[in-house]
């Protein structure tokens, strides 16, 4: 089984948030609780003002520093997909996870004092399917793939707003963000 990761065409993004709808629907989260995230970005100024959304999640990076800060080894990483998972029973709530991750992917909940993060769905990829946030996205923008196809896709490592990390991250994106 290949390993997967996100493509990001920023342009097709029409900030609707149904990748956040499904997101937080299929994982039955909390008002507060968002795995995934539509961030919306301005350059320019009037009367040239652009605004872009990106919608983000979890990387599921090559390298992942959560994994590696845990104390309770409540995150591991899926090997047939690459998905870094959590195991939310064996979660403390130290927030080591937050603390080192560049992209600010996991999330603490003050009502459960437990962190969420994306797991790529691997209950839904397991059956064959796709993740529910890439399942609704009405225009395209986001899409869930094997890995080795969106690197030969020539989409770009970063995208203005988006930092750069050693923990290589599992998401490429199409074209200039600010064309």
């Amino acid at each position: 089984m290949p390993k997967f990761g996100w493509l990001l065409d920023a342009k097709r993004c029409i900030e609707c948030r149904a990748c956040e709808s499904a997101c937080k629907q299929w994982n039955n989260l909390d008002t507060g609780v968002q795995m995934r995230r539509v961030r919306t970005f301005e350059t320019g100024t009037f009367p040239q003002v652009r605004t872009k959304a990106l919608s983000l999640a979890c990387n599921h990076c090559d390298d992942p520093a959560c994994i590696s800060v845990c104390p309770v080894k409540a995150l591991s990483r899926v090997e047939a997909t690459g998905a870094v998972v959590q195991d939310h029973a064996a979660c403390i709530g130290c927030q080591q996870c937050v603390r080192v991750c560049p992209y600010s992917a996991p999330v603490y909940d003050t009502k459960t004092r437990k962190v969420f993060k994306c797991t790529m769905c691997v209950d839904r990829t397991a059956e064959g399917l796709l993740p529910a946030c890439a399942t609704l996205c009405p225009t395209g923008a986001l899409k869930y793939l094997p890995w080795e196809e969106i690197l030969a896709s020539g989409a770009s490592e970063s995208t203005e707003n988006f930092p750069s990390s050693a923990t290589k991250p599992r998401i490429r994106f199409v074209g200039e963000l600010w064309s």
